[in-house]
């Protein structure tokens, strides 16, 4: 058994309505429409109010027009006259940040932004210190799903910590997904942490508006689930790995990705992904499926997967670089991806909540062939595919 993390609370903030703010979005109108406005994030403030070594952070989504009434309220107004310990601002197109160097165990903001009372939540740093952690921002995925994807990494590249941000399930609550990992895997860190925000508009053609391809600027929760990570609960983990539960690294001539992260020049490395097909020759059901089902790739797949990180997170600058889905923005070794590591990225591990990704047994032998290193890496993992 470990020392596993207390429950974990969030001291949010959604701005007053009496202030009459709201977050002004950064896409232009002609790009915008009814879906964008019901998914953009207007209201929230801050995510947490958490402590971090000496600092308390204050995090949110970017803070676009509202960094001057809050930096104009009190008690932040004062404080920012000061020559030394002056509060930190970091506001970019994805994040939100005041880093505040206080011994305080509440914040009371008042002024232009509104009225807040926010208790200073514990810094969980120390419970992951030395860890090698397995991350994701999760919502629905079936927990048999999440269990072999614990299971996978545990065993094939040695994870011993498991932090999810819990994007607002509603099949099962954060606390009855933490107990149930903490049961199936009693010698592992796990931390589920509810994390109920807009995940905000799509971008790309999945976002487009009257045909027109738009910009990825408004979609703040993962990247703010990210830097949460990075900075409330992993700062001095000894590796840290961001994948979805649909995405499998098979380990590389044997070699964990952690270790391979930890020895490398720069403490990073990027990797990209293949499909894997959702066809399969055998009869296998939505509602009992799991990862080992699915071991064919499809010749005649053309969708890319763009690239997903392992890295050391003491290694790169905490204001410099952003913890990003498929990237670490800021650093000067971002774009290169390392060609010893790829990721499987499983098709019918998926709700469809972003397109169809259903089982489909339309099995052409001439068209699909196996992936002889995912099925080993399921065979020395001791996944197995469901019951027929």
């Amino acid at each position: 058994m470990v020392l596993q993390p207390p429950p974990v609370h969030l001291s949010t903030a959604v701005l007053d309505p009496a202030s009459g703010l709201r977050r002004e979005s950064p896409r232009p109108p002609d790009l915008r429409d009814a879906t964008y406005d019901a998914r953009f994030d207007w209201t929230t403030l801050f995510y947490d109010c958490y402590r971090a070594g000496p600092y308390v952070v204050l995090q949110g989504p970017p803070f676009f027009n509202l960094i001057t009434p809050l930096l104009g309220s009190a008690p932040l107004a004062r404080d920012m006259r000061r020559w030394f310990g002056r509060p930190q601002a970091m506001t970019t197109r994805k994040r939100g940040e005041i880093w505040w160097r206080s011994p305080a165990d509440r914040i009371e903001i008042d002024g232009p932004i509104g009225r807040y009372s926010l208790p200073v939540q514990p810094d969980m740093a120390p419970l992951f210190a030395g860890r090698r952690v397995l991350h994701t921002l999760s919502k629905d995925n079936a927990p048999r799903w999440i269990h072999d994807w614990v299971q996978f990494y545990r065993a094939e590249h040695g994870a011993d910590a498991v932090l999810i941000h819990d994007n607002g399930s509603t099949a099962y609550g954060a606390t009855t997904l933490e107990q149930g990992l903490r049961a199936a895997f009693p010698d592992m860190v796990i931390c589920v942490v509810a994390w109920p925000f807009a995940y905000g508009p799509q971008g790309g053609m999945a976002g487009a508006v009257n045909g027109r391809e738009t910009p990825w600027d408004s979609d703040f929760c993962q990247t703010g689930s990210l830097q949460h990570a990075r900075f409330r609960f992993l700062r001095d983990a000894r590796s840290v790995l961001n994948v979805d539960i649909d995405e499998l690294v098979p380990a590389a001539d044997g070699r964990s990705i952690f270790a391979a992260t930890e020895r490398s020049r720069h403490g990073l490395i990027k990797f990209e992904g293949r499909w894997i097909s959702s066809t399969t020759p055998r009869a296998i059901g939505a509602a009992t499926c799991r990862h080992a089902d699915f071991v064919h790739r499809d010749a005649q797949e053309t969708r890319d997967c763009p690239p997903k990180w392992c890295l050391v997170p003491a290694r790169h600058d905490p204001w410099r670089t952003s913890w990003s889905v498929h990237n670490l923005f800021g650093s000067r070794h971002n774009r290169r991806i390392d060609a010893g590591f790829s990721y499987r990225h499983m098709t019918a591990i998926s709700n469809s909540w972003k397109e169809d990704r259903a089982i489909d047994h339309r099995f052409d032998a001439q068209r699909f062939a196996p992936d002889t290193a995912l099925a080993t890496a399921f065979a020395r993992a001791g996944l197995e595919p469901s019951a027929p």
